[in-house]
């Protein structure tokens, strides 16, 4: 298989592998993708709202996780104007338990926006995906990448280890190798043409063979690897940060008094939400500092002793902007 890289400005990564070895790297990967790697239904249909979706459910979250939750909105909504006529409590009972629900407001609000500001379609231009309410670098590529077929590079953990260690030696990139390297790296190794595909084998070979505990022996670019002697003289990669304590976390907290507001079909009387959540006096005045901290990011409302989810009505949309 041969490709050819679409960014020939990193003159100076030349020596790290070589022509042969730049072609050979793109060969092994790309075909390990077509053999080993999971079909995601976005990667493919060059649906640029499906993209938008799968982006914003892939932040923070594996893409393998991220499944379920977007055919379950995929489902729900099927389009930008599905989710630009839905309620905020609608859009927060679909997301459900997935965590970080702040991204299901902001993915609320960045299609009402696709449909108000943008004749009801996905933006194409980075800058302005960027403007989009929750979209980021990442998930700009995304939308770009797979829902347009643009030449352009999505960087998620998983390839920032993987291009870390391959091209630049470091056995934990996230702390050791600088984002402008790797953004750089990605730009020069990407074949022409080749993005939409590309991308996604960079994702997944990160996700399962170069993981924070890498797979050597496994990796088809091993004897290209900068970071392989090293692993070999027994270093190890330093842990990115401790993984917190979830039990008792005031996240597991919040997901709780979230998941109360979700399976009531009205208001909660704060007091009963208090106390059904917590033993004691302390415990109950956590409940309502984590309540009064989810209202205040519009993830839910309190009045006169009661709560719920946020359904406050959106700005009306114009009927022929939903049509």
């Amino acid at each position: 298989m041969h490709v050819s890289s679409y960014a020939d400005t990193m003159t100076d990564l030349e020596p790290t592998l070589g022509p042969k070895g730049l072609a050979e790297v793109r060969s092994q990967l790309l075909e390990w993708y077509e053999r080993e790697s999971e079909s995601f239904p976005w990667r493919d249909a060059r649906n640029p709202y499906w993209a938008l979706v799968a982006g914003v459910c892939s932040q923070q979250t594996q893409m393998s996780r991220a499944r379920p939750l977007w055919e379950r909105w995929v489902a729900a909504f099927p389009t930008v104007h599905a989710v630009a006529a839905a309620s905020p409590a609608e859009v927060l009972r679909v997301w459900g338990s997935s965590g970080y629900p702040r991204r299901a407001v902001h993915l609320h609000e960045a299609c009402r926006r696709c449909v108000t500001v943008h004749g009801g379609q996905v933006p194409r231009d980075e800058q302005v995906l960027l403007a989009l309410p929750g979209v980021g670098p990442f998930t700009a590529a995304i939308v770009r990448c797979f829902g347009y077929g643009e030449d352009t590079t999505a960087i998620d953990t998983n390839v920032v280890r993987l291009l870390g260690r391959l091209v630049h030696g470091d056995l934990q990139p996230a702390k050791e190798t600088p984002p402008r390297e790797i953004a750089e790296t990605a730009r020069w190794l990407t074949p022409a043409g080749f993005a939409s595909r590309w991308n996604p084998a960079l994702m997944d070979y990160g996700a399962q063979v170069c993981t924070p505990r890498p797979d050597c022996e496994a990796c088809v670019v091993a004897r290209f690897c900068a970071a392989r002697p090293r692993f070999e003289a027994g270093e190890e990669a330093e842990p990115v940060r401790a993984q917190a304590r979830f039990e008792g976390s005031d996240r597991q907290l919040r997901g709780r008094i979230m998941a109360a507001l979700r399976d009531s079909t009205g208001p909660v009387r704060t007091a009963l939400l208090a106390r059904d959540l917590a033993s004691d006096a302390e415990g109950r005045a956590r409940v309502r500092r984590l309540l009064g901290a989810l209202c205040d990011e519009g993830l839910a409302w309190q009045r006169d002793g009661s709560c719920g989810l946020d359904t406050r009505t959106p700005e009306p949309v114009a009927a022929e902007e939903l049509a």
